[in-house]
């Protein structure tokens, strides 16, 4: 297993301020730019899927990392994760402060580590996001570095690629990585083998309701995320202002440089009630010049696994995780945020029938089970 160079390595302070300048640079990103209309995509909240959730609760703790959070001395720690994702039967944490990603199982005992701080190849200078490709590398990026550094699953670097400008959000298809493009009328863009630049066109028609836009009709990176669905498509959610969010299945043809088709994928009805109130509660108990921005982002994490996509919203108290049908007929699926679980959580995501819920320095591996009655208070029910 590759070790993690320990030096050399800016003050704690140094890095702390750059990760928070990283944050606020995000949120702003996603609160500041507007668009003339108000609301989220008609389409999202179509008819039919307003039904019952089939509600689940942590169960009994199958594994943490580190598993001794009392020994700070030791390899197995983390210093400030700062996000996840689930690829190939495998749980992967961005650490950002140590700069590095950590591999673990599903039950949270480590496999590998990948990365490290500095600017040689393999190495990382302040990470923000990170995905795993289908055939199971690992790749991160690297902003402050304006590049895409990619790792073999036991950790070795094996490419690093420089990028047109910081990227900070992207997913991996089979052709590679893709990440959204400054401009709107092309949506997509990826970068080549060789390191040339690809425009992903798409049809005026195509481009999702409401993508967000900035000066000179340009996209804004920090509010789209990407995952990875099965079959090659991708889930690109619109992360912004609170209620007004969208999310959309988009078929990306590599062969064409081209973006085939772009749909949306319908959210519950209920959940802009629940999100609508969180946004209400968080407003009123910010300091009064905070809360009349547009800074609270809806979603923290989204994540594929199997035929499901699962959000984690950002500041709801009542569900932690929850499930975005992929087909008809499936249901929603909430995992209910108990207070011993949901706090301070960073992210959280469904692995087959295992909750992972990441915190700033440990990683946890719950059985998922049924939820006792009234463990999850029904927004519907409100309306």
């Amino acid at each position: 297993m590759p070790g993690i160079p320990l030096r050399p390595r800016p003050s704690r302070t140094i890095r702390l301020a750059g990760r928070l300048a990283l944050v606020g640079l995000a949120l702003y990103a996603c609160g500041s730019e507007r668009d003339l209309e108000r609301g989220s995509d008609p389409a999202n909240r179509a008819a039919g899927v307003d039904d019952p959730p089939v509600v689940l609760a942590p169960g009994a703790l199958r594994g943490r990392f580190p598993p001794d959070p009392h020994d700070v001395a030791g390899e197995a720690i983390l210093e400030g994760a700062f996000g996840l994702t689930i690829g190939n039967g495998f749980i992967y944490v961005l650490d950002q402060m140590a700069r590095s990603v950590v591999r673990l199982d599903l039950d949270a005992r480590l496999v590998a580590r990948m990365g490290g701080p500095g600017a040689g190849p393999g190495e990382l200078t302040n990470p923000f996001s990170l995905s795993v490709g289908p055939d199971g590398d690992v790749w991160v990026g690297d902003p402050g570095a304006s590049r895409l550094t990619r790792y073999r699953p036991d950790g070795t670097p094996v490419d690093d690629r420089r990028m047109p400008y910081p990227v900070v959000n992207f997913a991996v298809l089979e052709s590679g990585p893709v990440f959204p493009s400054l401009n709107a009328s092309t949506l997509l863009g990826a970068v080549d083998p060789h390191g040339g630049m690809v425009e992903f066109s798409v049809a005026t028609e195509l481009v999702p309701y409401r993508i967000s836009r900035g000066p000179e009709d340009r996209v804004s990176p920090l509010a789209l995320r990407f995952a990875r669905l099965p079959g090659g498509d991708l889930a690109l959610l619109q992360n912004r202002h609170g209620t007004e969010f969208g999310l959309w299945r988009v078929r990306v043809s590599p062969e064409r440089d081209s973006i085939e088709d772009v749909t949306a994928l319908p959210l519950p009805r209920w959940l802009h009630t629940m999100l609508g109130r969180e946004t209400d509660r968080v407003r009123e108990s910010a300091p009064a010049d905070f809360a009349t921005g547009d800074f609270l982002i809806p979603f923290k994490g989204m994540h594929a696994d199997g035929g499901r996509l699962w959000l984690a919203p950002a500041t709801s108290a009542e569900a932690l995780v929850f499930s975005v049908p992929l087909q008809r007929g499936e249901p929603v699926r909430v995992v209910v945020a108990g207070e011993e679980v949901y706090g301070g959580a960073i992210d959280a995501a469904v692995a087959g029938d295992r909750l992972v819920v990441l915190y700033s320095t440990e990683a946890r591996v719950y059985d998922l089970e049924s939820a006792p009655a009234g463990r999850f208070r029904d927004p519907r029910e409100e309306r």
